[in-house]
């Protein structure tokens, strides 16, 4: 990260999960009715535009495309509850960075999440026209992206390559501040500082004291300014989706 250019986003994990079983089915799914794999397909389709149009920098804040920043930021959820993990996709690397507060003792819990996200990625990139977009970086010259064989870009189906990083900070073992480490986490990278161990076990109550005094300060600042929605910007007009007929999804041999 010498020359850090972050996108943040919280939106694209749950559209990750949502899509994920469409297109890695399992056994199960060669008994269900043609009716079920169209509603499935609807379904599927509705998230796939969402996905594309956050790559394409819309339905989000930032309105910045993925084409123009180095890393993503996104949060992801682990267990359905309360554990929550930093990603950082490095798109000039195609590797997927995990950022976990408790990777000694929840590693193997969140593992298949992280595994959905690096399967999905290259797919979606491919259908949001992302390695046609060419002003800023030459996509499918980078190595990161050519078969090693051929030369050519790498299939869809190739997984993004995945790193766990070691030696951050660690919250305690009873403790529930996986959404606070994950806020921590984000803020030194962005700043390019190197996160710390947490030795004395007293960091969780900085950054608790921290955020909740930078909150305080955001929302008077807005007060004050005249802002009176969340987001200080006009809001964007929504995507346009016309549901896609039966003709489109069966293919009956």
């Amino acid at each position: 990260m010498s020359c850090p250019n972050p996108k943040t986003t919280g939106l694209i994990s749950s559209h990750i999960n949502n899509t994920h079983e469409r297109y890695y089915n399992n056994v199960a799914d060669d008994d269900i009715s043609t009716q079920e794999h169209i509603d499935r397909a609807v379904v599927a389709s509705v998230h796939k535009r969402s996905i594309t149009n956050v790559m394409k920098g819309f339905s989000i804040p930032a309105a910045l495309p993925w084409h123009l920043v180095d890393d993503v930021y996104i949060s992801i959820n682990c267990d359905g509850k309360f554990h929550w993990v930093l990603a950082i996709v490095e798109l000039n690397r195609r590797l997927i960075r995990v950022y976990n507060s408790s990777i000694g003792t929840r590693k193997q819990v969140h593992y298949e999440e992280i595994k959905k996200l690096s399967r999905m990625l290259s797919s979606y990139l491919l259908d949001s026209g992302f390695f046609e977009k060419n002003e800023r970086t030459i996509w499918p010259e980078l190595d990161a992206y050519k078969d090693k064989q051929t030369g050519t870009l790498l299939e869809s189906h190739i997984p993004f390559n995945i790193e766990y990083v070691q030696g951050i900070m660690q919250q305690e073992d009873d403790s529930m501040d996986y959404g606070l480490y994950v806020a921590a986490f984000a803020e030194f990278l962005s700043d390019q500082l190197v996160i710390p161990p947490d030795i004395n076990g007293h960091l969780a109550n900085y950054l608790r004291n921290r955020y909740a005094t930078l909150l305080w300060r955001y929302g008077s600042d807005k007060f004050k300014g005249g802002y009176i929605s969340e987001n200080d910007n006009p809001p964007k007009p929504k995507g346009q989706f016309t549901t896609p007929t039966e003709q489109d999804f069966v293919n009956i041999d």
